[in-house]
Formats: structure tokens, C-alpha cells, sequence
């Protein structure tokens, strides 16, 4: 989609002016403007493959869910004004929403899109906007230090969308699981404006050569016992704190930390990865006829978590996919009624008409920030700064603002 102009924040003039690092042809674009840097290290290629029916992995269209198209590093002065954020509140529609003003900070209105369709959208100063996201990403009865650590992250991944993704197009972030639950100042606690007060302006940076940048600091609710890389999970470009790695029983507090054999009919399966490769125009994926068997081809070495999973069909014609959006594909099942797996850490048996999802741990994609293993830590003793140190191993906290 197409994005309209936004010159009603300095922040955004600087983001249009940024350029690739490294590339010859960008011109130095100055101390006071971000810069938009290659990742930390470049994707792997592709696995090689024997079987000749058996695609290489692609690079699919992610889910809202998911975050930026590949991760990277923005490179920001010493000081930076804080910038306004705009969250999308409704869902794209024919007609013009019914909007509750008085519900948010800042300003609420109705935008047309190019399309000539509708949304509502709210424009609020970022640190108002993350006092109506903590409560709604963590529960009320949680520590303060768990609250701060979850500031830090939620104000680092949202600097990163105004700076990334929303370039492209008239909204920053929505206000649902498609980026950080949002609910506005209904949403908002005591708790909520303490810990964004006390960590005002304060986000994650990592480092690239001499210079360090804000990363998309991913975060999910469970690990089950090892984090997930971006670049296996759905193919972006790796960033150093965010690499794979085993985190042991720290969030075994969560009762998703393991969860029960989920069963998957076949023809669920199918369904959902037909759905799947429609909306991501993989030809391959959508010619693939009923689901014989999945069977899981490749695991992360440090972690053993599962990576990719190869799917035949009942004529032997066989598709390649990653073990994340396999999870995905049942999660946006278009019909809504296929069991959604709480992470894409499972093992696979086969049980004639259906497959079986052993094994289970963790609750969602399990990059980043472990909310439930931040609140143990915090029980713990543990700060926030000794939280975010653990989850994001390198990365250092800079305030902007």
C-alpha cells in the first residue's frame, strides 16, 4: 500500500532521508537523521536439497503477526525527539468507522485510503501510546521491573516500525496481536505510566562496526527453554541479540511452557497450506494435492528446536516450509476451525488421518524477550536492565529522549 505524507513530525522528514549504509550511492546523510544499515551478518543460503521434487525455502509474505519484512539496524543520533506514532485502530473497511474520541491520546480521525477504503487512526506521542500497551501485553498483578523491561522493548520495536515499515504505508503499528495490543487510555494503569515514566525515551541498541542502532526487539510470551532465530523463523536477516540460543527453564512459570499432543487432520493440513500458499502466490505450495505426510528436515544445531518441515502429498510431490509458518498456516486457517499450535516447537507423528504435534513448549514465536521468563526473573530480584541484558545478550539501553 501506498503512504501518504507525513510531515507532521520531524521524526519522519529524518526517516525519508535515510539511505542503505555501505552502498556508494547514498550521501552522508548527517549526524541528526537515522540510518538504515545492513544486518549484523547476511542470511545463510538456501539448504541444498537431493530430492528433485523438493523446493529450496522462499521468501514468503508474513502474516501482520510478524513484524517487519528483515530485520536491520537503524543508526540514531546521541539524541533523538520523541516521535508521534500512528496506530491503526480499525480494520480496513468500505465505510467510514464509528470512532470513540475521547478513548486516546492525541489525535483520533478517520484516513481514506488510496484504495478508497477506511480506517480509524490514532496519532499520540510513542511514550502516551505505550502507557495503553503494557496492560494489555502483560498481566496487572506482575512486577514493576517486568513492566520497565517490557517499556524498553515495546518502545524499541514501535521506534522501529515509524522508522521501517512505516514508511510504506499511513499506519506505524495496529493495535492488536498484528503489532502490540493497544487499548488507550482505558487501557492504561498506574503500573503502566510508572514504568514508561521511569524508563522515558530508553531503547535497546546493538552494534554495527563503531556505530550501535535500534533492532526490532521481538518479544513473545514463552520460550519453553530456547529462543528462536528471526532468520529461521521466517527468513529475515539475523541481528546479533536475537540469535537462537538455549535459555533453560526460565519461564516454566508459563502454562504453555510445555503443552499437550495437539491433533491435526490431513485435510485440515491441506486446507490451511493451500490457504497459505494463495496468499503468499507460492505456485508450488498451492498445487501441493492432500498432505501424505510432514516430516521435520532441519533443526536449529544449538537449540534443536525445529527449523523446516517437508510436506507430501498423496503423489509424492513434496514442498519445503519453515516450521514457523507451518504453525502460522494453522493459525490463519481461513475456515477458523483448524487447532492453532501455541509455537512451532513440536515433534511430528504420523496417525493415518492425522498428524500428531508432540511434545509441544512455548507460546508464540519465541524470539526475543520471554514475558513469563521476564516475570521470573523479576521475582527473582532481577531488574529490568538485568532482564533485557539476559534476553537481548550484547545489546545496550540508550535514552533517546
Amino acid at each position: 500500500m501506498k503512504r501518504t505524507s507525513c510531515s507532521d513530525i520531524a521524526c519522519r522528514s529524518l526517516a525519508l532521508a535515510a539511505c542503505l549504509l555501505g552502498l556508494a550511492s547514498c550521501q552522508d546523510p548527517g549526524p541528526a537523521e537515522p540510518v538504515i544499515a545492513p544486518p549484523t551478518q547476511t542470511a545463510p543460503p538456501p539448504p541444498k536439497r537431493n530430492e528433485p521434487d523438493v523446493p529450496t525455502p522462499i521468501k514468503l509474505e508474513k502474516p501482520r503477526v510478524l513484524g517487519p519484512v528483515a530485520p536491520a539496524i537503524v543508526i540514531l543520533p546521541e539524541k533523538y525527539p520523541q516521535p508521534t506514532i500512528r496506530v491503526r485502530l480499525t480494520e480496513e473497511q468500505d465505510s467510514p468507522p464509528i470512532l470513540k474520541k475521547a478513548a486516546y491520546r492525541g489525535k483520533v480521525e478517520t484516513v481514506k485510503l488510496p484504495d478508497g477504503r477506511y480506517i480509524g487512526l490514532n496519532t499520540v506521542p510513542l511514550d502516551s501510546y505505550l502507557q495503553g500497551v503494557l496492560p494489555k501485553e502483560l498481566y496487572g498483578s506482575w512486577d514493576i521491573d517486568t513492566y520497565r523491561a517490557q517499556a524498553i522493548a515495546a518502545r524499541t520495536y514501535a521506534l522501529f516500525q515509524i522508522l521501517t515499515d512505516g514508511r510504506n504505508r499511513q499506519w506505524d503499528v495496529t493495535n492488536d496481536e498484528g503489532s502490540q495490543m493497544y487499548g488507550g487510555i482505558a487501557g492504561e494503569t498506574t503500573k503502566s505510566r510508572q514504568a514508561v515514566a521511569d524508563t522515558s525515551g530508553e531503547v535497546l541498541l546493538t552494534h554495527y562496526g563503531d556505530k550501535s542502532g535500534i533492532f526490532c526487539a521481538f518479544y513473545s510470551a514463552c520460550h519453553g527453554g530456547a529462543t528462536q532465530d528471526p532468520n529461521e523463523a521466517w527468513g529475515d536477516f539475523a541481528v546479533a541479540p536475537l540469535t537462537a540460543r538455549k535459555v533453560g527453564n526460565v519461564d516454566a512459570n508459563c502454562p504453555k511452557f510445555t503443552w499437550p499432543t495437539m491433533p491435526v487432520s490431513k485435510s485440515d493440513l491441506s486446507r490451511c497450506i493451500h490457504s497459505w500458499g494463495q496468499r503468499n502466490g507460492y505456485e508450488q505450495m498451492m498445487a501441493l494435492g492432500p498432505i501424505r505426510t510432514a516430516t521435520i528436515s532441519k533443526r536449529n544445531l544449538a537449540t534443536g528446536r525445529p527449523t523446516e518441515i517437508i510436506l507430501t502429498d498423496t503423489r509424492g510431490k513434496s514442498v519445503l516450509i519453515r516450521a514457523e509458518e507451518f504453525r502460522l498456516a494453522l493459525v490463519y486457517d481461513p475456515d477458523a476451525s483448524a487447532p492453532k499450535p501455541f509455537s512451532s516447537w513440536f515433534e511430528i507423528k504420523d496417525a493415518g488421518d492425522s498428524l500428531l504435534l508432540a511434545n509441544g513448549r512455548g507460546h508464540g514465536h519465541g524470539i526475543g524477550m520471554s514475558q513469563w521468563g521476564a516475570q521470573a526473573m523479576a521475582l527473582s530480584g532481577r531488574n529490568y536492565k538485568q532482564i533485557l541484558s539476559f534476553y537481548y545478550p550484547g545489546a545496550t539501553i540508550r535514552e533517546l529522549w
